[in-house]
């Protein structure tokens, strides 16, 4: 049953991600010898392509674990725990997309939004002088990227004094991200 939901369903997202910015279909391998835009250009098959020139493998898109895209997604997330260390909200804001699209699950507390997550959530707990946040940061990565979505598990570290008693926490996180003519951007993320 997993494998015919994920099979149905991961190459209708990425499609929708494809299709939503064409301009974006067009990349280079990181292997350096294959570019191309669309359903144009050099291909190896027919079989092998599919959604806007895009890598399928056995009917699905193929998600590249290293490369440009794997790094820079890494990079975002990276870049995205280190404002959150450092309580700023215009820090992280830079690398979520700032809307309605955007829904975080902290534990089993969800927020639907981006400014949901920041006025009801961010906000009243870096102003509470009930914590300090001492170090947050994400490492130990599995990265699987398209050159439009990516997702990621990871871990969280957490080190933070909570009503007066020092706390530290490991938990895992998940992020689906999408690229954006700014960068890659968090469009999902769940950490527990």
């Amino acid at each position: 049953m997993k494998n015919s939901i994920t099979k149905s369903l991961f190459p209708t997202l990425a499609a929708v991600a494809l299709a939503a910015s064409p301009a974006i279909a067009q990349h280079q391998h990181s292997d350096g010898d294959q570019q191309h835009q669309g359903n144009q250009g050099k291909q190896k098959s027919e079989d092998s392509m599919d959604m806007h020139g895009h890598h399928m493998k056995d009917g699905m898109p193929h998600f590249m674990k290293e490369g440009e895209h794997a790094a820079a997604v890494e990079a975002a997330l990276t870049a995205y725990a280190a404002a959150a260390a450092e309580s700023s909200v215009e820090g992280m804001a830079a690398y979520v997309l700032q809307t309605d699209d955007f829904t975080i699950i902290e534990g089993s507390h969800p927020n639907w939004g981006w400014a949901d997550y920041r006025d009801n959530h961010l906000v009243p707990e870096f102003e509470s002088e009930d914590l300090t946040i001492k170090s947050y940061g994400y490492d130990d990565f599995r990265i699987s990227a398209t050159p439009m979505i990516a997702y990621a598990t990871f871990k969280v570290s957490i080190a933070a004094t909570v009503r007066g008693e020092d706390v530290e926490r490991e938990r895992m996180g998940t992020a689906i991200l999408v690229r954006t003519p700014d960068g890659w951007r968090i469009r999902h993320l769940h950490t527990s």
